[in-house]
């Protein structure tokens, strides 16, 4: 458990709960991605990627 739990939960959790969630709104609306070589996905027994996805990241400028 990433927090704790109980009498010892962590007081900051939902603040960095808040923060995750505000940096990967920020991330997926400001930022293009792309993917930057061709990979093939194989599940078992989960989704893996032999070259592990690799992606391009641009900024997206609009009008900044």
């Amino acid at each position: 458990m990433p927090f704790g739990g109980g009498q010892r939960l962590c007081p900051g959790s939902e603040l960095a709960k808040l923060e995750m969630a505000i940096f990967i709104h920020h991330l997926v609306l400001k930022f293009q991605w792309k993917i930057a070589d061709k990979d093939e996905a194989y599940v078992y027994p989960f989704v893996e990627f032999p070259k592990g996805l690799p992606i391009t990241v641009q900024r997206l400028n609009f009008g900044n």
